[in-house]
Order: C-alpha cells, then structure tokens, then sequence
C-alpha cells in the first residue's frame, strides 16, 4: 500500500498562503479570458510559415544532413 506523501517543512504553503495565491490565479485567468482577441496580436501568413518550417522543414533538413 502506498504511503501518503509528505511535504517537507521547507516546502510546505500555509493555507493562507495558498488560498491568496489561487484568488490571485483565478483573478489573472478572468481578466484574460476577458480580452478580446485582438489583444493578443495577429496571426499572419508569415508566422504560419515560421511554424511549418520550424515543424517540418527543419526536423526534415537535419534528418538528412545527419543520416548521410
């Protein structure tokens, strides 16, 4: 059976602690969630192609340079 885990004193949260600490967690979450998406900025042609080569190209290219 196994035993339950144990939180070194060093390490341990007092609950007060915790408890501000996901108010504060949540509160950020809301506040993103309430941003429209334009906040975030614009996903462009050139970073679909930024992805696709980091992704694919790159990964292939290294491939064949190393599988000579």
């Amino acid at each position: 059976m196994a035993q339950p885990s144990r939180i070194e004193a060093d390490r341990a949260v007092e609950p007060d602690e915790a408890s501000e600490r996901a108010r504060e967690l949540r509160r950020r979450i809301e506040e993103l969630e309430a941003l429209e998406e334009s906040a975030f900025g614009r996903f462009t042609r050139w970073d679909w192609l930024a992805c696709a080569a980091l992704a694919l190209i790159l990964p292939a290219a290294a491939l064949l340079w190393f599988g000579r």
